[in-house]
Parts: C-alpha cells; sequence; structure tokens
C-alpha cells in the first residue's frame, strides 16, 4: 500500500516537471514571437519615417533622437496622438459587440505627460515679432 502511494508521488513529481518544461518553453516562445513582433514594428515604422523624411536618414542618431523629441514628441505631436488614440479608441468600440451605454462609460486611453515639454504653451519653432 505505501510503495503505490510512493509510487504515486513520484509519478505526479515527475508531472510536475513535464509540466514546468512545457511551460519555460511555451515562454521561450512566447517571448521570442514579441521580440520578433517589436523588430518588425521598429523597422515598418523606422522604414516609414525614413520614406517620408529621407533627410532623415542622413542624422546621426544624437540629432535624430532631438530631432524626435522636439519636433514629433512636442506639445503638437503628442496631442495629435492623443486625438488619433481617441479615434482609434472609438472605432475599436463601434467594431465591439459592447452595447452604446457600456461604450460610453470606457474610459478613454491616456499617454503619460511627455518629458521633453517644458511648458504649456505650443512653439513649433517659428520665432515671429
Amino acid at each position: 500500500m505505501l510503495n503505490k502511494k510512493l509510487e504515486r508521488i513520484n509519478t505526479i513529481e515527475e508531472n510536475i516537471k513535464k509540466m514546468e518544461n512545457q511551460k519555460k518553453h511555451l515562454m521561450q516562445q512566447y517571448k521570442e514571437q514579441e521580440r520578433k513582433e517589436r523588430t518588425h514594428r521598429l523597422c515598418k515604422r523606422g522604414g516609414l519615417l525614413e520614406s517620408i523624411l529621407p533627410d532623415t536618414i542622413t542624422l546621426s542618431d544624437d540629432r535624430f533622437e532631438t530631432f524626435v523629441k522636439e519636433h514629433i514628441a512636442s506639445k503638437f505631436g503628442t496631442s495629435a496622438l492623443r486625438r488619433l488614440l481617441a479615434e482609434q479608441e472609438k472605432s475599436e468600440t463601434k467594431d465591439d459587440t459592447i452595447q452604446p451605454a457600456q461604450a460610453e462609460t470606457k474610459s478613454p486611453m491616456k499617454l503619460p505627460p511627455s518629458p521633453y515639454i517644458k511648458d504649456e504653451s505650443f512653439d513649433d519653432g517659428d520665432e515671429q515679432d
């Protein structure tokens, strides 16, 4: 009787190890897929930016970072991004099977404040006297 219980315990422990290995393998596959999707997205978006603004290709990494911080991550850029995110969420809500009353109570996506914006006033860089 005790031997059968010990055998059962050993069998269960073996199954636990197998399941842990399966979990580990699945987690590795998941992380690898996430990395591939991120790399694809970054290449696609970087290529799009270079095709729209080909002069950015010749910029050094530091100057490109400055360009992005000063122009894309500006008050105007983040405002435009918030608007696009709200429109996207609105269209996704319409596509879902959520009832209209439920859709109105859903909170909009919010962006954290940009660390590159020094004040609340928008400055497009064109100084006019």
